[in-house]
């Protein structure tokens, strides 16, 4: 599965891109692609929070969504935290 992970915003302002390819497992996969295609609720207004905009593509399409810090999905998190540690 191949991933594109743009975060922008924050009190800096510096935005963070993550591109790559990871092998998953077809439930793993399942779950990512779940995560994205959810439609989150927006409780909050966040000032210098950050935008993620999430993007998955494999070979049964591309998958792709929005978050910020108050709706992003525990998976999605997990997923960002270890590409940012680079255990994937």
């Amino acid at each position: 599965m191949k991933y594109d992970i743009n975060i922008e915003g924050g009190f800096t302002a510096i935005p963070k891109r993550f591109e790559g390819e990871v092998k998953l497992g077809k439930d793993e996969e399942k779950e990512m692609r779940e995560a994205v295609s959810v439609t989150q609720q927006d409780n909050s207004q966040l000032r210098d929070g950050f935008t993620y905009t999430v993007k998955f593509t494999d070979e049964d399409g591309i998958y792709e969504s929005q978050f910020n810090e108050s709706n992003l999905p525990k998976k999605i998190r997990h997923f960002i935290t270890d590409i940012q540690k680079g255990n994937n």
